[in-house]
């Protein structure tokens, strides 16, 4: 089954967009088309880059390319090391807590919130102060249906791509 997830501009924030997810039963039933996981080193940092990966494989750290998919479905998006330059980067995860689907504009709000308040502590100073932008994938009914819970919060700069993290980056 061919699983996706959207990307909606969302007028809140000038790089704040949500991404959510349709699915099926298993993280491997997620794969869509030709996306696969990314290569890992030892340590479970990207190691190479990858122009389709499974967005339910992305982790807390990982670094990846605008897709350029905004207002579509997607089902993978171009991964990198974060040595590299790149748009954005997963800095937190957090799962959706309750028993039935909240519906998408309740998940986004969720999200927004879930994606503020972790902000500061990751790049060190407050989303208000900074430069920096944040994004983030929501579940939707049906990948909800399959398991997913998880809010992952993205980060990046509005004025272009960055090298390395932008952990404590105070900017």
């Amino acid at each position: 089954m061919n699983t996706a997830r959207r990307l909606l501009v969302l007028p809140a924030a000038a790089l704040t967009v949500a991404l959510l997810a349709t699915g099926c039963s298993t993280l491997n039933a997620f794969t869509g088309g030709g996306a696969a996981a990314p290569v890992r080193d030892e340590s479970g940092a990207i190691a190479e880059s990858n122009a389709s990966t499974d967005v339910f494989a992305i982790r807390v750290g990982d670094c990846m390319l605008d897709s350029g998919t905004a207002d579509t479905e997607v089902t993978e998006t171009p991964t990198v090391p974060c040595s590299e330059a790149h748009d954005l980067e997963a800095y937190h995860a957090q799962d959706i807590d309750a028993d039935e689907f909240p519906g998408v504009e309740a998940a986004q709000t969720e999200a927004e919130q879930v994606c503020y308040d972790a902000f500061a502590p990751f790049v060190g100073i407050s989303y208000e102060e900074s430069v920096l932008g944040f994004n983030y994938y929501v579940p939707t009914a049906g990948s909800w249906d399959a398991g997913d819970r998880e809010i992952l919060c993205l980060i990046g700069d509005p004025q272009g791509q960055v090298t390395g993290t932008l952990a404590g980056a105070a900017r």
